[in-house]
């Protein structure tokens, strides 16, 4: 596990690692996450080892709405609720499998532009332990076991937010799967 700083060096290796099927710990707007390219059957799998957890749905951050486009379709209220809260902490459920935002944290919207994809953004912890804001607990958490992240982008302490909203959409109702960081009344806003 390689743990390099936030700059402009260790997001160009960061990049790397990512675009070769490496999984990442990286700074995101709520928490830190672990992933890597979201379509990648070997990078789910090595996820999923990390994780100790069986559940293959995961939340994912994307450079921008243009990217997040090139990979999903999105309806006309989903493009709606993306311009209103992107970059933000609003995930906006694509598939059965997948819930994608933009998120504000300028690092993880560079490594998704960066891998040319949306990543896997699911929280850098065991499956069941408590969400860290702090890179030197992750690094802790995962140092003595046998899966482990082939990299952390060590970005300190990051401060204490919610984590994000999930909703999805059918038609034109929007029903929010997980309550978080972005209300029931800005949702409903619309």
């Amino acid at each position: 596990m390689k743990i390099i700083k936030p700059n402009k060096i260790g997001v160009a290796v960061a990049i790397k690692v990512l675009r070769a099927g490496g999984v990442v710990v990286y700074p995101t707007d709520t928490a830190y996450a672990l992933g890597g390219i979201f379509n990648s059957p070997k990078v789910i799998v090595k996820v999923l080892k990390i994780k100790k957890r069986s559940d293959r749905k995961f939340t994912l951050v994307a450079a921008s709405l243009y990217q997040v486009e090139k990979f999903f379709k999105l309806n006309q209220p989903e493009k709606k609720l993306a311009r209103k809260f992107w970059p933000g902490p609003l995930s906006i459920a694509v598939s059965a499998q997948f819930a994608v935002r933009v998120p504000k944290d300028k690092i993880a919207r560079e490594l998704a532009r960066g891998a040319g994809r949306p990543l896997i953004a699911t929280s850098a912890n065991l499956t069941g332990g408590q969400t860290y804001y702090d890179s030197e607990k992750i690094i802790k958490q995962f140092i003595d076991k046998k899966f482990q992240p082939d990299l952390v982008v060590n970005a300190g302490k990051l401060s204490h937010k919610k984590t994000s909203t999930i909703v999805k959409v059918s038609g034109s109702k929007i029903e929010i799967v997980r309550s978080g960081a972005v209300s029931r009344q800005k949702i409903y806003q619309l």
